[in-house]
């Protein structure tokens, strides 16, 4: 494939991307109204970081979602305020807090991905496991991507460097980290 196919191929891709994303942001709306109607639907996010890597520091949180303290700050104030997550000193450091679910949180949260799940499993009945797996593979390779080229800004300097034309075209690295944090819907 030479460069001109190649740049083709991947800006197709980046467009399927932004349909998938945009899909992405609907489907959080709908889990979000699922566990509670009060709820913004970039809260789910904020469960699903909880549920994946357990109790955290806001400002983990925060960097983990590539938000801003102040939005992580007022959703926690709702997701509290509903019983889905509780705030406690942080043992470590008295001066910050920790953020955990709760058991309702976690129920709920459970119980609408559970129902995801069986929408997705409904949904690509239609496909053979072999493209199942297929995808799979592919999505967890790109994530790793993701993660190797943001842990190493030299890396995407060194790449532009090499195509200097792609500059205007390719995503800064602080886009890409937050275009990789945005799909995280577990």
């Amino acid at each position: 494939m030479d460069s001109d196919d190649r740049r083709s191929t991947v800006t197709a891709l980046e467009a399927e991307f932004n349909r998938l994303f945009v899909r992405r942001r609907f489907n959080a709306l709908q889990l979000a109204r699922q566990i509670d109607s009060e709820i913004e639907p970039a809260s789910y996010s904020v469960l699903a970081t909880l549920q994946q890597y357990g109790p955290q520091r806001m400002t983990s949180i925060a960097r983990h979602l590539g938000i801003g303290k102040p939005t992580l700050s007022r959703q926690l104030t709702t997701l509290a305020a509903r019983g889905f997550v509780v705030k406690a000193t942080d043992p470590a450091d008295g001066r910050a807090q920790v953020i955990s679910l709760t058991e309702t949180g976690t129920s709920r949260l459970e119980e609408a991905q559970r129902t995801r799940a069986e929408r997705y499993l409904s949904m690509l009945e239609t496909w053979d496991v072999s493209d199942i797996n297929a995808l799979h593979e592919l999505v967890a390779k790109l994530n790793r991507t993701y993660v190797a080229f943001d842990a190493d800004p030299e890396a995407e300097i060194a790449a532009r460097a090499h195509d200097p034309s792609s500059i205007a075209a390719a995503p800064s690295s602080s886009a890409a980290s937050a275009t990789a944090g945005e799909p995280r819907d577990t």
